[in-house]
């Protein structure tokens, strides 16, 4: 697609397509690097395989959440795009931090893996989590300027609440923050078919 040009001939706008290009990159080798947190676990692992699979399922469902966690925001990266045939550069400043978020994903991913589910590590996932709900409802609203997304606007609400409720009791009790965060996807589903009956696709 082609951007589109200001009063002066020169490209306002970033197209969609080379941003899609770019999001494809980058959440695929953030979501390749998830898996580099568990090489320190299984240096260390000892014992039958029945031993080392139990001494690494904190860390397997590290990687895990935050493999559908990227895997979900590109499906939604890929839909907002879609939706758009060009890029501000407001949406493109905002866009540049959503995807920074998915690079320093598999850090906060190896930090849980190694940390373990203290306070302290929950605050700093949680928080990351939260972070990344914000900025992909505040390029939902910027995309409803152009285009009509009210379904992804509540549905974005929805899962921003839900992690902001998981910082919240995770300070308190940092094992249930765990569960919160997978409750999140679940729930994202019954919020689809809801919307979708709202609002349509």
């Amino acid at each position: 697609m082609n951007a589109k040009p200001d009063p002066e001939g020169h490209s306002a706008f970033l197209s969609s397509d080379r941003l899609a290009s770019l999001s494809d990159t980058i959440f695929g080798v953030a979501m390749t690097l998830l898996a580099t947190t568990l090489l320190p676990s299984i240096l260390t692992l000892k014992g039958s395989v029945l031993d080392m699979l139990r001494q690494m399922q904190g860390e397997f469902a590290a990687v895990a959440l935050g493999f559908a966690i990227s895997g979900s925001y590109w499906v939604i990266q890929q839909r907002r795009l879609a939706m758009t045939h060009s890029v501000t550069p407001r949406q493109t400043l905002l866009h540049f931090v959503f995807l920074f978020l998915f690079v320093l994903l598999p850090i906060s991913t190896g930090i849980w893996s190694r940390g373990g589910e203290t306070r302290a590590v929950v605050m700093i996932y949680g928080a990351h989590l939260m972070l990344i709900a914000i900025v992909n409802l505040l390029l939902w609203i910027d995309v409803h300027r152009s285009a009509v997304a009210h379904a992804q606007i509540v549905r974005s609400s929805l899962a921003l609440a839900l992690f902001i409720l998981a910082l919240a009791i995770g300070a308190i009790w940092p094992f249930m923050a765990v569960y919160l965060w997978f409750t999140v996807f679940a729930v994202s589903l019954v919020s689809h078919n809801l919307t979708r009956r709202i609002y349509g696709p």
